[in-house]
């Protein structure tokens, strides 16, 4: 088994000399991390899932193309994520709209929630909630979608962010902060456009019933 202490460059190693195994070490390091980068651009998780199994499979057929002195394993395995992701979503709109199926998972597959289970009737809440976040945050630019996902999602410090997508830590700094403020307004005028709907539904009903 590789220690937990290896570090990335070392296991790229192991795994180029002939250890295939080794390469699932990187797996288990950053599977969580790309699983939420995916899933804050892709809202099907079942997509969400494939394309996070793609990427480590084009890692493992590009490792020989990686290079520690032009950065870090990191950086280049989320470049990868990235362009995993565009092509993804390319696909998606050149395809001819279709309705999409009520999702039976959320961000809560990749953030265990043991509380799910309690109170179902909460965890029913918290599901659609999680629905519209995920919704408006995808409406975000891809840097600031990317740097949320990575600070709330798989809780990484800013200088971790930074490292893993090559950013300064300025940059990685205002990118959440103006995430944030954006984020907060597009959830805001979903629930003002939902409110709307509820309230024009109720009128009509009340027309309904004179």
């Amino acid at each position: 088994m590789v220690a937990e202490a290896t570090s990335d460059e070392a296991l790229v190693g192991l795994v180029r000399a002939g250890d295939r195994e080794a390469f699932a070490g990187l797996v288990e390091r950053y599977k969580r991390g790309i699983a939420n980068f995916i899933g804050a651009s892709v809202r099907n998780p079942s997509d969400a899932a494939d394309l996070t199994q793609e990427t480590f499979l084009r890692a493992y057929a590009h490792l020989g193309s990686f290079n520690p002195s032009l950065g870090k394993f990191s950086t280049w395995l989320y470049h990868i994520a990235r362009n995993v992701v565009r092509t993804h979503l390319g696909k998606q709109q050149r395809r001819p709209a279709t309705q999409e199926m009520p999702e039976d998972q959320t961000l809560e597959n990749f953030i265990a929630d043991s509380s799910r289970e309690s109170d179902p009737a909460e965890g029913i809440l918290r599901s659609e909630a999680e629905r519209e976040l995920r919704a408006a945050l995808a409406e975000l630019p891809e840097r600031t979608r990317t740097v949320l996902a990575l600070r709330y999602f798989d809780n990484l410090e800013y200088h971790a962010i930074a490292s893993a997508l090559g950013l300064s830590l300025g940059n990685v700094k205002t990118l959440i902060h103006r995430g944030k403020i954006a984020l907060a307004q597009r959830m805001r005028n979903r629930e003002n456009v939902a409110l709307d709907t509820v309230k024009a539904k109720g009128g009509y009903r009340a027309l309904l019933l004179v």
